[in-house]
């Protein structure tokens, strides 16, 4: 059974560019929605009195342990249905939770509301992967995945920075509130002006094999040939390892300036926000004009930078952890966010050249899989634990010491990343050649 199919075999550019700018808007709100809770832990904490520990298991495997759970089987769904009804339903129900997360006034209540929101977004990334891998071609979309990476990064800064503003003026769970409504109307817009193109009609692929059904392949079946396929394994280990640091230092880092260095909630949050997200905002759009240019001389270059980007950020985010003064902390925050900013756009797109049309937005889920339980499950959750585990030390120097120790993972991760670049072209003619007589 296969999806709604435009007419157009090959998307106009400036429809392609309207599309890419509308994900980029969603994936904002998407994480507008989820930095709220970061940047508002203190009040949310003091509100509903609970304590760091349950704050991570809020933030991080409230919300994570139904994003990953649900995003696998609704990337099967993307792979044969609309991959664009999918993203709008998923966008409406992740902001409908948001604005029901400023009406809870118990920790149970937000526990739920939250939850509501993880599955709302588990309908989002796989499926958008995919999507925009049909309206841009192998030699641009690195770059069309760092423009859509923006998002994390105003998505990040309007979480940080507007939660806190909205939360002076009239408390937290109106920022929630606001915050949340936007979605709603991006999802009508989503269902109503993005069409859904033909799966595969970019790729160096026989347009015959691509419209074959990727979901027809047992799911089981299709794990055990990505797991022998040793690009993948190697990328999506060392993604869910760097995933862990810097989802873990991310969540709490607003956090880290405000009991690290005696700030109000709105300074503390601005400063990590504007510090981190422009940096991450310019090293995500540097690191997709690097790989589209790069690659085409030698394919291993993204991994290389992937790799680069997270060991240095780590270096860079431990010395804003173990400093003691504010300026030097924001100014080591740009070098960090540059480095980082662009480490997982490498891997996104890489990951599309890898893997043939009808099986990506199952594959990608797996792979985003990692990523996010490693990281909300593990580096928030982790993060938390660390910090109440050093509860006998003054709270700046708890957290300090917690974050850093969160960090440690980048170190293997860029070893996975770099050599996972050894195989890919192999191994994207031996997935293609499988499917093919799977399919038959």
């Amino acid at each position: 059974m296969g999806s709604n199919i435009s007419s157009d075999t090959k998307p106009k550019k400036s429809y392609a560019v309207y599309v890419l700018l509308m994900l980029s808007a969603l994936y904002t709100v998407n994480y507008v929605d989820r930095f709220l809770v970061s940047g508002l832990l203190d009040p949310i904490k003091a509100s509903l009195d609970v304590s760091n520990t349950y704050m991570g298991f809020l933030v991080g495997p409230a919300f994570a342990l139904f994003y990953t759970t649900l995003a696998i089987p609704i990337a099967r769904l993307a792979d044969r249905f609309s991959r664009v009804k999918i993203i709008a339903a998923g966008t409406l129900i992740w902001s409908l939770f948001t604005v029901l997360s400023g009406f809870a006034d118990t920790p149970e209540a937000f526990l739920v509301a939250r939850i509501g929101v993880g599955i709302g977004e588990a309908a989002f990334l796989a499926p958008a992967f995919s999507l925009l891998a049909d309206y841009y071609p192998p030699r641009r979309r690195t770059m069309a995945f760092a423009i859509l990476n923006l998002g994390v990064y105003f998505g990040q800064m309007g979480g940080l920075i507007g939660g806190p503003a909205i939360e002076t003026a009239a408390g937290w769970q109106a920022a929630f509130i606001a915050l949340g409504l936007p979605g709603i109307i991006l999802a009508g817009l989503t269902l109503l002006t993005i069409r859904e193109p033909i799966r595969g009609q970019l790729d160096d692929t026989n347009p015959q094999d691509v419209q074959k059904d990727g979901a027809a392949i047992p799911i089981k079946n299709l794990v055990a040939l990505l797991v022998k396929t040793r690009s993948y394994s190697m990328m999506t280990a060392g993604t869910a390892l760097g995933g862990f640091a810097g989802y873990g230092f991310g969540y709490w880092g607003p956090t880290l300036f405000s009991r690290g260095f005696d700030l109000s909630l709105t300074e503390a949050g601005g400063r990590f926000a504007i510090s981190f997200g422009i940096s991450g905002l310019f090293g995500a759009l540097l690191m997709g004009l690097m790989c589209d240019r790069l690659a085409q001389r030698n394919h291993r270059w993204p991994f290389l930078l992937s790799a680069g980007g997270v060991v240095g950020s780590m270096a860079f985010m431990m010395a804003v952890c173990l400093t003691e003064n504010v300026q030097i902390a924001t100014l080591l925050a740009f070098p960090a966010g540059l480095l980082g900013g662009g480490w997982v756009v490498a891997l996104q797109a890489a990951l599309q050249d890898l893997l043939p049309g009808n099986i990506r937005a199952t594959s990608s889920s797996i792979w985003a899989f990692a990523l996010t339980f490693a990281g909300l499950v593990g580096g928030v959750q982790f993060a938390g634990f660390m910090i109440d585990m050093f509860a006998n030390y003054p709270p700046d120097i708890a957290i300090r010491y917690a974050l850093t120790i969160t960090l440690l993972p980048c170190i293997p991760a860029s070893f996975l990343i770099a050599s996972a670049g050894y195989t890919i072209i192999s191994d994207r003619k031996s997935l293609k050649e499988t499917l093919i007589s799977e399919n038959r």
